[in-house]
């Protein structure tokens, strides 16, 4: 069962596997605006081959919790592939926008990111320059939950639905007195038809006489 991260200060020294469940690396360090507000970045220090280790940002937004464990939604070659980027001084706008495009997040997630309760929702609304936390036991976990008031009252209340006991004898009941009526009903017309016939042609045989 998939779930977002509920204490990001947990998460530095944790394995991240790929979406087959291979492991990608281990978190170092989280980025979050302004160094110290919402968490948006982590760092993996990504193992790619013999002594190939090389560290990758990966977004909060896309790292969920698998019964226990730590997972991303990619293969680890698309981890392999992300950008590289100089965040000494922080994560500038453009580099922040590569990593947002290569990870799909605005163009491909909007619809994911209101009223939902995913890890798909934890991308900063607020402004500010992704920065390294000092600190990261002061940061604040941000909640996945965006769902609206009227959603979650319909997911604890569906509704009631009335559930109306018919048997087979009413069912066939119905149908049979439907049924004999429409017979009935014709009858009634071909007999109608047939009287009409007999007048008409009474009607035929006294025109007759008379001209006789």
């Amino acid at each position: 069962m998939s779930a977002p991260i509920e204490d990001v200060t947990s998460l530095p020294g944790q394995k991240v596997t790929d979406q087959d469940g291979s492991t990608i690396g281990e978190i170092k360090e989280i980025y979050a605006l302004d160094g110290d507000g919402e968490p948006m970045w982590v760092t993996l220090e990504a193992s790619f081959g013999l002594g190939d280790k090389r560290t990758k940002f990966i977004p909060l937004a896309r790292l969920k919790d698998e019964d226990g464990a730590l997972r991303v939604p990619y293969s680890k070659n698309h981890i392999e592939n992300t950008p590289e980027i100089d965040a000494s001084d922080g994560i500038s706008p453009e580099c922040d926008r590569q990593l947002r495009d290569h990870f799909g997040i605005d163009r491909a997630d909007q619809e994911l990111r209101a009223d939902n309760n995913s890890y798909a929702t934890l991308v900063p609304e607020g402004e500010g320059t992704p920065q390294r936390v000092e600190d990261v036991d002061k940061l604040e976990s941000p909640d996945a939950d965006k769902r609206t008031d009227e959603t979650r009252e319909r997911l604890e209340d569906p509704g009631s639905s009335e559930i109306r006991k018919v048997s087979a004898q009413d069912v066939t009941g119905e149908g049979g007195s439907s049924s004999k009526d429409e017979s009935e009903e014709s009858g009634d017309g071909e007999r109608s038809s047939k009287d009409e016939s007999e007048e008409s042609g009474g009607s035929e045989s006294s025109s007759k006489d008379e001209d006789d």
